[in-house]
């Protein structure tokens, strides 16, 4: 017996309530775990037990039990140790509560098996006693089920204590020690196994156990064994009819086992048997639907297929249908394959489009179309579609392509009503495809953005819009991936329009959380986070596979707002998450991470490990596409330009020949801080001036502001303060609302300087401007040999504390009962000791030593 300490602490605090209800399916260790509880109690406590039987219904009988159980521990006085003879049958429950011995602790009794008394009228005495239980008595009820006690007041008064199945369901941990005391070590996977297929039930850990050695047919023998001898075989006839008839779904809900079996009270029914039977457990009460335990399941389709086999294909055939009305095309799928009627299969996806494949059941319905007729595969256009999504989907470029070359071949034959949405289909994969293959480039996408537009106008039905929708991402995620923050959001919002309204609502939360990274490459920081939060809080917030996308998200926010700590964690959050396969097409996590990773390193001043990202992101880059290259080599530029060496970025930026390369936002900004490190601060504007004009808006709000500041810096060298001006304060406004300092930042000290001389105290953006001089302060470096606390006396410290209250220096002087020129002195030291010049960049730095 496993000695669960779980368990028994479970039970210890149930206890102190005046009864306790213990229930769960046959084999759950109901009565071994209340019964090691039992042992485990002193000798001056023990408790008083009753294994109850279907004799007991006699009321004399159960009652005569339970004195002379109670009497054996002493419960009882000695003299009051049967009820008297002459008491009526109805007064032995109130008997025994009065003659219970009042203790310094409670007595326990304990009823196993109670759910044995179900119907019988020993439950009328029962009740009786549970009313009247008097201070010194606590009942402990172990059973299948409570067997009809009125309990519902002890519930609400807070007298009642349950303790069910999922309680006494073993843990993951409690799996291993099982299998560690019968001499077995279980890997994770497969201790995952087992918990998959035994839920914790303990007689199914325990039959899996025995048959462990014998084989997987033997072991299968003794679960249907122990399950037709302790579940099934105790049912009446019609209750086992019922669920063969209902085994052959995932889930059972009630109306379509009303279909299965023709009774029309199955709703009633399923619910009876949650209840009664803790292998049958309700998944969605609201919705009526419920799940057979898995080891019930196998042993219940076996009995079906022997039993009765001819129902079998009408059964699928009617589970299909049902699936199908509802539009749960995934279910009927599975459903009609079952039983190979291949031809309401193809009319699921005629109808519905491949879209299911491109969710958590596509490998599912993947392995089921493969055991398609190869007739039929080669044949249907919708089939082969249906195997190149989920190919897709699974991060198979190379296995979708063959499937997708089949179904384009044979889209270009359908009739027009069916060729339209086939197109659009077969359109979104091959963007999918060649965007994951590195075909697509800038420009090459233009006949599928116009296919788009075009059907955007009139998408056709349902049909049309999932098609039409995954389009769309597909245009989004190539946009992404040429790291075109504008057309990817474009093309994401178009995306979850269509795919809400063709109720691909899992897909469309993919789109949306990608448009909140693409938002945050653009600019529009206040989107990236409203999108992110809407997703996290929606209905799909927890999906795994959205996790990295929404960390991305966040981390660009954080980096725009300077927040390195913030965007460290989520990009760890973003790397661990995203070690699954990706859909084919979808930007390249490792890319875009390390992007970021290699900007945190920039803004961290550790240039010396952006380098070395920057070298790894080459390799990677390589297979995402040339714009990957390109912001790759555009970013090594400027670590080259932050380390001052302009030999190299020029060397690095000449090497971007590619066609459209320099034509990068990115690269022209790069190239006019290139030509201002080499004192050339005319051609630097000029070059920058098509940015700044921007007539046809097809500047991001990042490079904006990064070509506002490069401009910025240009005039001031130029002597041209007011252009500066103006073009700062310009920057200024764009980035308040976001509190965008990143790229202020970023443009280090010459940029510091800039806001100190040209934002004076009257300009409407001054508060934000001394927010972002204050984050330059933040990152001074500590002076060589500082430690925190040691390097200032009491007295220069003492100063140093008063600084943040913005008190003058004779205020200070007075507060301390010192003279202004002491003080001075002080201060002066204090600069000195810090490595700073004025009261903000103390404050800054005392912060940063911890010293404030």
């Amino acid at each position: 017996m496993l000695r669960r300490r779980r368990i028994t602490e479970l039970i210890d605090a149930a206890a102190n309530c005046r009864v306790t209800l213990i229930t769960g399916p046959a084999g759950a260790g109901k009565t071994v775990a209340a019964a090691l509880w039992a042992a485990a109690r002193p000798a001056s406590r023990p408790a008083a037990w009753v294994t109850v039987d279907a004799a007991d219904a006699e009321p004399a009988r159960f009652w005569a039990h339970v004195t002379a159980a109670l009497a054996r521990i002493g419960a009882m006085s000695e003299v009051n140790s049967a009820p008297p003879a002459d008491l009526a049958l109805t007064e032995v429950p109130r008997w025994v509560a009065a003659a219970v011995r009042q203790r310094g602790e409670p007595v326990v009794l304990i009823l196993d098996d109670v759910h044995l008394l179900g119907g019988s009228s020993t439950l009328t005495g029962l009740d009786d006693l549970i009313r009247h239980t008097p201070a010194g008595l606590r009942l402990l009820l172990v059973g299948r089920h409570a067997p009809g006690l009125t309990l519902a007041r002890l519930r609400v008064a807070g007298d009642l204590a349950d303790i069910g199945g999922a309680e006494l369901a073993c843990t993951d941990e409690e799996i291993s020690s099982y299998f560690g005391m019968l001499g077995s070590t279980l890997d994770q996977a497969s201790r995952s196994q087992l918990m998959s297929r035994t839920l914790g039930w303990m007689a199914g850990l325990r039959l899996t156990a025995l048959g462990a050695d014998a084989g997987e047919a033997a072991a299968q023998a003794m679960v249907a064994d122990y399950l037709e001898d302790e579940v099934l075989g105790r049912l009446p006839g019609e209750v086992r009819s019922f669920l063969l008839r209902t085994c052959l779904t995932e889930t059972v809900p009630a109306d379509l086992a009303c279909e299965l079996t023709g009774e029309v009270g199955a709703a009633a029914l399923l619910e009876q048997l949650t209840r009664e039977n803790g292998l049958v457990q309700a998944e969605h009460p609201d919705l009526r639907e419920y799940r057979y335990h898995p080891m019930l399941k196998d042993v219940l389709i076996a009995a079906l297929r022997r039993e009765l086999p001819e129902e079998i294909p009408g059964l699928q055939a009617s589970i299909a249908r049902w699936h199908a009305s509802r539009g749960e095309v995934a279910q009927a799928v599975r459903a009609a394959a079952a039983v190979a009627d291949w031809d309401f299969v193809v009319q699921l996806l005629r109808q519905a489009g491949p879209g299911v494949m491109l969710s958590a059941a596509g490998p599912g319905l993947a392995d089921v179309l493969g055991d398609c007729p190869p007739a039929a595969l080669a044949s249907e256009p919708v089939l082969a579609l249906s195997l190149a999504a989920v190919r897709l989907w699974q991060g198979d470029a190379d296995g979708g392509l063959p499937h997708l070359e089949c179904a384009e071949s044979w889209a270009a034959r359908l009739p027009a009503p069916e060729r339209d949405p086939m197109m659009l289909w077969v359109t979104a994969l091959r963007v999918l495809h060649d965007s994951a293959t590195a075909v697509t480039g800038l420009g090459s996408l233009d006949r599928q953005w116009a296919m788009a537009s075009r059907a955007h106008e009139d998408p056709g039905g349902v049909p049309g819009h999932r098609a039409l929708g995954v389009l769309w991402l597909a245009l989004g995620f190539a946009a992404l991936r040429e790291f075109d923050g504008q057309q990817a959001r474009s093309a994401l919002l178009h995306a979850s329009s269509q795919l809400s309204a063709g109720g691909m609502l899992s897909l469309r939360e993919r789109a949306r959380a990608w448009e909140a990274v693409a938002s945050a490459l653009y600019g529009d920081i206040a989107a990236a986070t409203r999108l992110a939060a809407s997703v996290t809080d929606g209905p799909h917030g927890q999906d795994p596979e959205l996790a990295p996308v929404l960390a991305l998200a966040g981390a660009l926010v954080c980096l725009a707002r300077d927040e390195s700590a913030a965007a460290g964690t989520l990009l760890d959050q973003a790397d661990l998450a995203s070690l699954a396969p990706r859909p084919a097409g979808e930007p390249v996590m490792a890319v875009l991470s390390g992007l970021l990773r290699t900007r945190l390193a920039m803004a961290d001043g550790n240039l010396a490990g952006a380098r070395g990202l920057v070298r790894y992101l080459t390799d990677a880059a390589a297979s995402s596409g040339a714009a990957a290259g390109t912001v790759t080599a555009i970013t090594d530029a400027e670590i080259s330009l932050a380390a001052g060496d302009t030999k190299r970025a020029r060397a690095t930026l000449s090497g971007l020949g590619a066609a459209g390369a320099l034509e990068r936002p990115e690269a022209t900004i790069c190239h006019a801080r290139l030509l201002i490190a080499d004192c050339d601060d005319k051609n630097a504007l000029k070059l920058i001036d098509p940015l700044l004009a921007d007539v046809v808006g097809a500047c991001s709000i990042n490079d904006r502001i990064a070509a506002l500041l490069t401009a910025v810096i240009a005039h001031r060298r130029l002597g041209q303060a007011s252009e500066a001006t103006e073009l700062l304060t310009e920057a200024l406004a764009l980035a308040e609302p976001d509190d965008t300092c990143g790229p202020f930042l970023a443009a280090g000290p010459p940029m510091r300087s800039a806001l100190t001389v040209l934002i004076t105290p009257a300009s409407r953006c001054a508060a934000f401007a001394g927010r972002i001089l204050e984050r330059f302060d933040g990152r001074l470096p500590r002076p060589a040999g500082t430690q925190p606390g040691t390097s200032l006396t009491d007295s220069e410290l003492a100063v140093l504390r008063f600084l943040p209250s913005h008190m003058t220096n004779q205020e200070i002087a007075e507060s301390l009962f010192l003279s202004i020129n002491t003080i001075k002195t002080h201060l002066s030291s204090v600069y000195r000791k810090l490595g700073v010049v004025n009261r903000r960049q103390a404050i800054a730095q005392g912060r940063r030593l911890e010293l404030l």
